[in-house]
């Protein structure tokens, strides 16, 4: 490989045929779903199509091939897969666009669908996956192995997808969280990274045999470039977590100013009720409002044995 330059950051490519043409798929189903939809946000568009660029650039790019050589471009692919693109891929709200409203669509499968993307099982994943591929010797598996290598992109899209999507998408089946259990679940997160950046940044000797089989006469040493790839874990991985949590604490103080600041748990349950999309609500709807006091008479007529 030549030299780490701002120009071959630009330049090398090393494109997997199958990871682009799965992604150009979708960037294309989800441009031609939205022209069917009049009114669809031109901001979500953005977000997605923007995801889907920068996962080319990350399982295609100089980012993919430079980590074979650097530890330190190994941990922004991890960075990028992991966080940046599955935030912008929900951003965009994929299963609202091709579905319309998943619960219907989805009918039984939603609720075990809501239970895999429950939070705890994002986070355990999470977890699972930052400190196995990177306290073990998967990560020497994968710098050995092409097979590896794929597996190990799609454990950090898959992990960040199921992290993220309860905090800035949607669970089918499920009513959104609560503002502070998403902060919370962001900063156990943080954490995580932080304790699995500052082991790195701790080891004395380079863990991962192929980094140091490479021969290259520039770039970082081998020890300070692993100690480079556990600052970036550590730093950048939780300025992303708090980008995100800012994100949140938005959201929240938009939900303070329409006067649901308490979660939106009743709101969310009375739309899921209903099969309702997230932002309509029900009071507003006299469809919706109909169906909901019909809903509230016949469980009475239960409770009563009418």
């Amino acid at each position: 490989m030549p030299p780490l330059t701002w120009s071959t950051l630009l330049t090398e490519w090393d494109l997997p045929v199958p990871a682009v043409v799965l992604l150009a798929t979708a960037g294309v189903g989800y441009v031609a779903a939205a022209v069917q939809r009049p009114g669809w946000p031109w901001g979500r568009a953005v977000a997605f199509l923007t995801g889907t660029g920068l996962a080319v650039f990350a399982v295609g790019g100089a980012v993919n091939a430079y980590s074979d050589v650097l530890f330190s471009m190994h941990m922004a692919q991890h960075l990028l897969l992991i966080m940046v693109v599955p935030a912008l891929l929900l951003l965009g709200r994929p299963l609202d666009l091709v579905l319309g409203r998943p619960r219907r669509v989805l009918g039984r499968a939603a609720r075990p669908l809501g239970v895999v993307t429950h939070p705890a099982v994002g986070f355990a994943g999470y977890t699972a996956v930052v400190v196995g591929t990177h306290l073990t010797p998967f990560l020497q598996s994968a710098l050995t192995s092409p097979l590896a290598h794929g597996v190990e992109e799609l454990l950090y899209l898959g992990s960040g997808l199921l992290l993220l999507l309860p905090l800035v998408g949607v669970r089918p089946g499920r009513p959104p969280l609560s503002h502070l259990a998403r902060l919370v679940v962001l900063f156990g997160a943080m954490v995580v990274d932080a304790v699995v950046g500052v082991v790195l940044m701790m080891t004395p000797a380079e863990p991962f045999p192929a980094y140091a089989a490479v021969v290259r006469y520039w770039g970082p040493g081998l020890v300070e470039d692993l100690h480079w790839g556990g600052a970036a874990m550590w730093v950048g991985g939780d300025a992303l977590m708090a980008a995100l949590a800012v994100f949140v604490i938005g959201r929240w103080m938009s939900a303070m100013d329409r006067g649901d600041d308490l979660g939106t748990w009743l709101e969310s349950a009375r739309r899921s009720a209903l099969d309702l999309g997230e932002g309509t609500a029900v009071d507003d709807d006299e469809e919706a409002l109909r169906s909901y006091n019909a809903m509230l008479a016949r469980l009475a007529g239960q409770e009563t044995g009418h």
